[in-house]
């Protein structure tokens, strides 16, 4: 059920708003409403940047909602194994020294509480430098890359990662943020924004670009070489 005028009351989740939509609705409600919005909001057809990455989060955790209405246990079951990943790249950032962000999922406390409410929280950032980032890479690597979709910002600058290994990250998709100044990575630089389409900032060793490489850059990455 669609809507332009309705207002949300405090207990239905921001993302059906975003996407013009009252409770009850269905997946093929979702997927419709994101689908007519996403013709204008695109940036390929003229529309802003950040409000069509808003509208994407928007149809994510609005198909989530869906589908924990529906069933809660399967939902559950679904997040578990995503959830123990994310925890765990979470625990060893910490341990040696680095720091994450966590997203959290609103409507999902405000609804069900903290029992439920953290397996949907989203590992968004993660920063480890130095020799330690190279134990980390080797967790990241480990997992399925659906496992840390939503992760934004990723650096591991002062590492060693080459660019046999840069080619492991290639399945996270929506980086927005990714330092690797201080490693290893060469010649396979210049493709990184084919690989990362929602890329806004690069950090790269020296030496990594040709001038002409950098040239070719898109206008939307911030490019910081060190």
């Amino acid at each position: 059920m669609t809507t332009s005028s309705q207002t949300l009351d405090h207990q239905h989740p921001g993302c059906l708003s975003v996407l013009g939509l009252l409770p009850p609705v269905t997946l093929e409600d979702v997927k419709q409403a994101y689908l007519s919005k996403a013709m204008t909001a695109h940036p390929d057809r003229g529309g802003d940047r950040e409000q069509f990455i808003q509208l994407q989060k928007a149809f994510e955790e609005a198909n989530d909602f869906v589908k924990f209405k529906a069933s809660k246990l399967e939902w559950l079951a679904s997040k578990i194994d995503a959830y123990s990943q994310q925890q765990e790249v979470v625990t060893e950032t910490i341990e040696r020294g680095g720091d994450v962000e966590m997203e959290e999922t609103d409507w999902l406390r405000k609804s069900f509480g903290d029992d439920f409410g953290h397996v949907a929280d989203k590992l968004v950032s993660v920063r480890l430098h130095g020799p330690n980032a190279n134990n980390l890479y080797a967790i990241l690597i480990g997992f399925r890359t659906d496992s840390l979709k939503d992760l934004a910002v990723l650096d591991l600058s002062g590492g060693s990662i080459t660019d046999e290994g840069l080619q492991q990250l290639k399945g996270l998709k929506n980086l927005r943020s990714l330092d690797l100044r201080g490693t290893a990575v060469g010649k396979l630089s210049a493709e990184i924004p084919q690989w990362f389409e929602q890329l806004e900032f690069l950090g790269l060793p020296k030496g990594s670009l040709s001038m002409f490489a950098r040239m070719g850059m898109p206008r939307r990455i911030k490019l910081a070489i060190e």
